[in-house]
């Protein structure tokens, strides 16, 4: 009997954990906020305090890397098929993606901000063309045997090849035809100068998302008295699609390591608005899902550090232990630990 009434007073935070469920009139209503929430809800994130420099005791930057494959992380991960779930629960991918796409902030190549990433740089780094090979006519036997007359048409075209206009490929070693071919390829897709039925399509979806890499700085305020952390920028890391499709296509027992990228990256408080508004699903309680903002902002996730800001050029932990992840593991602990300390010192007479 006690487990009955336990079973209903849980079921109301299952059954109604999408938005308006109680007041919707038809389905299309479900996870659209009504009008009496849209006037108390936050429409923007909570404004940082302002932090004099001369209030800072000490701070550390550091870059960590949030696994998707932790199942704390989950909420950044999934959903993965947004067919099977309403139109108000999408994944951490898609706010970022989507607003880079359409403009609504700058994407940038590195964590320096130095180079701002154009949007074309984009949807390279998400589609990926096989073209056939070894079938006769069409696709890789096609091109070296008219490489030459693709050549011609490209620079008949005004189409610049660059350092390749005016060799010959039969005086290319393997590594310089290899770069060769590959810049011939870009063009021949650039200018369609294959049939559909010559390569093969392979797009980015969400599942493509491994990994989140986010800097962000540590630092003691002697006002508040206390040490906290302030996220600086964050950049998905997706397993390339190339890399995706040999994984894909490799024989059985044939261990193929994944190539990831940096996809781009957002200082993040460009994207806050835009977090603000997505929601993550909350395992807890889901009549009550937390922000994106807010799940990054009070660190609920699971990350290890991979860099920190050093006198080497803030060299990675790679670069100085490396093939080796145990040492490695152990030294981001002891990074963690040397931050944590600082603020315990801090309370020692």
């Amino acid at each position: 009997m006690k487990s009955l009434q336990m079973f209903f007073f849980f079921l109301p935070l299952v059954t109604f954990g999408q938005a308006n469920i109680l007041n919707a009139k038809s389905p299309d209503e479900i996870g659209i906020a009504n009008a009496f929430d849209e006037v108390e809800s936050d429409v923007s994130p909570l404004t940082y305090g302002y932090i004099s420099d001369k209030d800072v005791l000490f701070s550390k930057t550091i870059w960590e890397e949030i696994n998707l494959d932790e199942r704390v992380n989950f909420p950044m991960y999934y959903p993965i098929d947004t067919l099977v779930v309403g139109n108000e629960r999408r994944p951490l991918i898609h706010f970022l993606l989507k607003s880079a796409m359409d403009g609504e902030f700058d994407v940038y190549e590195k964590d320096n901000f130095k180079e701002v990433m154009p949007i074309v740089n984009i949807q390279k780094k998400l589609i990926y063309r096989s073209i056939y090979e070894n079938v006769e006519g069409i696709g890789m036997d096609r091109i070296k045997y008219e490489a030459g007359t693709i050549r011609k048409f490209l620079i008949q075209k005004g189409i610049d090849l660059g350092e390749y206009s005016d060799i010959d490929e039969t005086d290319l070693n393997s590594e310089e035809y290899s770069i060769y071919n590959e810049y011939l390829v870009n063009l021949i897709f650039e200018n369609n100068l294959l049939e559909r039925s010559e390569y093969s399509l392979e797009e980015f979806n969400y599942s493509f998302v491994s990994k989140y890499r986010i800097k962000g700085v540590w630092y003691f305020d002697k006002r508040q008295s206390d040490l906290r952390y302030r996220p600086i920028a964050i950049a998905p890391v997706i397993i390339t699609p190339r890399s995706k499709n040999r994984i894909d296509n490799a024989e059985q027992g044939v261990v193929i390591e994944p190539d990831y990228i940096e996809l781009f990256w957002v200082f993040y408080p460009d994207a806050r608005k835009i977090l603000h508004e997505g929601l993550a699903f909350n395992d807890k309680n889901t009549s009550k899902p937390i922000t994106f903002d807010h799940l990054i902002n009070s660190r609920r996730f699971s990350a290890y550090i991979y860099k920190e800001d050093n006198v080497y050029e803030d060299r990675d932990i790679n670069d100085y232990i490396s093939k080796n992840a145990l040492m490695q593991l152990l030294e981001s602990q002891r990074i963690k630990e040397k931050i944590r300390n600082l603020e315990q010192d801090m309370w020692s007479y």
